[in-house]
């Protein structure tokens, strides 16, 4: 049986100021809430067998809406996966727990989730083999939130516990905006059409620099479309534009809300290599076994990468060069001892 170890939170809550809100509300508002206490503690046990077949199993124990809010999927139940969930109740508290276990017959495995926002990474494994010896590759890559390049201010945030969200929103607001409306700008982009959407992105950037509280964005709050039509009055656009950015909008909101859900992540990687490891990046060594312990501040960035290489020797055939090798020499010696007595 596996022993499951539960890592410790790197990064504590830190967002933000509290509001009321029903299910209407947009995805942006829904980030200004503060995070519960709650965690959800992410155990990936990972296995490589010297046949090129892995074996893995995750575990996720937490609050059922946060192991269902799809920040960190599970490999997919069917094919090769198999998957339960189940409720446990310890001391009255009651926690959720997800499995998933399988056997990956590839040297690459990549898990692209259902919810387009979640967390994404890639498994691969390969060896290099000489007479003497057989070197295993393991490489385990998480695609990183792009928060720090995304959002500088909030990425500041979240390494300082830094708690007011008025000091990152209207910079998290003006990029969204950018993002949005160079989705709606067909290709190629013209200087034209980048001139345009910097005025206008210059337009919200000061209207969003005016936000004081919470209450300025009562208006984005009630009706988004609205808000957007009536910031855009002074210029001559399509009516249209107001809806189509809106929606482009929230794409990106729900992308940074699920970055934001996994500051209730905690995610410990454990992998057991065939042979003696030589090199590895990993946190810590438990007896063979290799483990890595990270929070969200270790996926801000671009990617987040784990790694490691063992040996297995061939011992059969350095015994058999052993053998050959001092039969060599006492041949030679024997010839020096002819050589002698001569």
């Amino acid at each position: 049986m596996i022993q499951m170890l539960y890592a410790t939170p790197l990064k504590q809550n830190y967002i933000v100021n509290s509001v009321i809100m029903n299910r209407k509300v947009s995805i942006l508002f829904i980030l200004l809430m503060i995070l519960t206490v709650a965690c959800v503690e992410n155990l990936i046990f990972i296995q490589l067998h010297p046949d090129g077949q892995s074996y893995l199993k995750f575990y996720s124990r937490g609050d059922s809406t946060d192991i269902m809010n799809g920040d960190f999927q599970h490999p997919f139940p069917g094919q090769n996966w198999a998957s339960k969930t189940s409720q446990q109740i310890r001391d009255d508290d009651s926690s959720w727990v997800q499995t998933t276990e399988g056997l990956i017959r590839d040297s690459v495995f990549v898990h692209t989730p259902t919810n387009s926002s979640g967390l994404t990474f890639e498994l691969k494994r390969w060896k290099t083999s000489s007479r003497f010896s057989s070197y295993h590759h393991f490489k385990m890559i998480f695609h990183g939130r792009k928060i720090k390049s995304n959002f500088p201010l909030l990425h500041q945030a979240i390494l300082t516990e830094k708690k007011d969200s008025l000091h990152w929103l209207p910079e998290a607001l003006t990029i969204i905006i950018d993002k949005s409306l160079k989705n709606l700008t067909p290709e190629p982009l013209t200087i034209n059409n980048q001139l345009w959407n910097q005025r206008l992105v210059n337009h919200f950037r000061n209207t969003f620099a005016r936000i004081q509280s919470l209450d300025d964005l009562e208006g984005m709050q009630n009706d988004r479309v609205k808000y957007i039509r009536n910031n855009l009055k002074p210029f001559s656009v399509s009516d249209s534009l107001a809806e189509k950015l809106a929606d482009k909008m929230s794409i990106h909101e729900e992308y940074l809300q699920t970055s934001l859900d996994l500051d209730d992540d905690t995610f410990e990687i454990k992998v057991l290599m065939p042979g003696q490891v030589v090199s590895t990046n990993s946190s810590s060594f438990n007896r063979d076994t290799l483990v890595w312990s990270f929070g969200l501040d270790s996926l801000l960035n671009d990617k987040f990468t784990l790694q490691a290489v063992s040996v297995i020797y061939a011992i059969e055939n350095i015994e058999k060069m052993i053998i050959l090798g001092v039969c060599i020499l006492l041949i030679f010696f024997g010839f020096l001892l002819i050589r002698w007595f001569e």
